[in-house]
């Protein structure tokens, strides 16, 4: 403000002084008032992003297994980064889950496969890994937290907590019982049993899924951020369509190139096992899951749409993160193997990985290796949480992503590990050596 009396500015005489100090008053008042507004601003200003996972079942990228996902290449990929070389830390779906849970490698967490004896959702893992998993630590951020479909193999075991059992750092909480269904399945909602049968409108688990957690939205406190993670069961066998997917793709099988129908002989034991060249039964088994696969993902991708299109409409669209990854890769055919996982070869170790979020610049294609055991730290990354105080493998990958965001570097190399599931005592698995079978 301009003084009138610039002798009044120089303080040197006693009338001048008290002038200043009149007319000062006002100001140091406006001055106030603009702090407070920079601070209101401020504070708007670092309001925490929300956090979206959707992680599918089985889904590979080598054969294919991103082609029906039109919608979320759109959506999700176009709009941000899409990891090339994103790996699991262990191609199966327990041991796989527990990493993302955890952030930690299998032999750090101890889950070994998807048997209750391998650890996966058994008691040891709930007072240990589980209690430690990341939405604890994004609980006492403030997050609300919404679970909905698949996690873990054997969980709701009655010798493993029953369906009571929810872990720790879940608000909503609405978990398949077992493995993979789409129809007739049990769900634990907030540790209570919910039977559910075969209505497509009803029951359809992957459009369940979707329908709670646009519920969760409009239920959420807007004061607080969220943490939404969707595993929906595609594309996981039974591989059961929505009906108005079932015809889709009939005229395609499975890719015949690479190391289809060809001999291991110069691979592993295990690879030295099969049937080479296949049966024709095998291939037409293999194509007509190919297919499937496929039909089930089309509901996944319209649950990625109608996700964008509800954060849109609430405005958190710019202000979430969603990250849309699987489990683990697949085969369907490689090496003369007809279906499943659980090899060390690029089919089933690579993993789709595409993020959108704030900070993400558009059309991104991100080279540097990136691993299901570093989606924990990442999530905590965004959330505020201080890394070093985590126990985790795995590092976070915002700085890959968003590098205005933080400072980061890409790893060296990394471990893929799986430690296998033999059954001794079964008299149809074949004996390949001292302790072997």
């Amino acid at each position: 403000m301009a003084d009138p009396d610039p002798k009044g500015m120089s303080g040197g005489r006693s009338g001048g002084t008290s002038g200043h100090r009149r007319r000062g008053r006002p100001a140091a008042l406006a001055l106030l008032t603009a702090l407070l507004t920079c601070c209101v601003r401020c504070a708007e200003s670092v309001k925490q992003s929300n956090i979206i996972l959707v992680l599918v079942d089985d889904q590979d990228v080598e054969l294919g297994g991103m082609t029906p996902m039109k919608k979320t290449k759109e959506l999700i990929g176009e709009e941000g980064a899409t990891f090339v070389n994103a790996f699991t830390v262990t191609p199966l779906c327990c041991p796989s889950r527990s990493s993302i849970l955890t952030g930690q490698y299998p032999h750090n967490h101890e889950v070994r496969n998807n048997s209750l004896s391998g650890n996966c959702s058994s008691v040891k893992w709930q007072q240990g890994p589980e209690a430690e998993a990341f939405p604890i630590y994004l609980s006492k951020q403030k997050y609300q937290t919404f679970f909905a479909g698949k996690y873990l193999n054997q969980y709701g075991r009655k010798d493993a907590g029953d369906v009571g059992h929810v872990p720790p750092g879940w608000d909503q909480w609405n978990a398949l019982v077992g493995n993979s269904q789409y129809y007739n399945y049990t769900l634990s909602v907030n540790g209570k049993a919910e039977q559910h049968g075969d209505s497509y409108e009803k029951d359809y688990l992957t459009d369940l899924i979707l329908n709670r957690s646009l519920r969760f939205l409009d239920d959420r406190s807007p004061q607080h951020p969220f943490f939404i993670m969707l595993a929906p069961p595609a594309p996981h066998s039974p591989w059961t369509a929505a009906p108005q997917y079932q015809k889709e793709f009939n005229n395609v099988q499975a890719p015949r190139d690479g190391s289809f129908d060809k001999p291991g002989k110069d691979k592993h034991w295990l690879l030295r096992q099969p049937v080479n060249p296949m049966l024709n039964s095998s291939v037409t088994y293999l194509d007509n899951a190919y297919r499937k696969r496929w039909q089930t993902l089309l509901s996944v991708d319209d649950m990625l749409e109608k996700l964008v299109k509800k954060l849109d409409s609430m405005n958190e669209l710019n202000n979430t993160y969603i990250f849309y990854t699987s489990d683990n890769g697949y085969h369907t055919g490689q090496f003369s193997l007809p279906i499943d996982k659980r090899q060390l070869y690029e089919f089933d170790i690579r993993i789709p990985l595409l993020v959108r979020g704030p900070g993400i610049k558009p059309n991104q294609t991100i080279k540097a290796p990136v691993l299901n055991i570093d989606l924990a730290s990442t999530f905590l990354d965004i959330s505020g949480v201080n890394l070093s105080t985590v126990n985790v493998d795995g590092q976070s990958f915002l700085a890959q992503m968003a590098p205005s965001l933080r400072n980061g570097t890409a790893r060296p190399f990394f471990l893929v590990e799986y430690t296998g599931e033999g059954n001794p005592t079964n008299p149809t698995c074949p004996k390949l050596g001292p302790g072997v079978s």
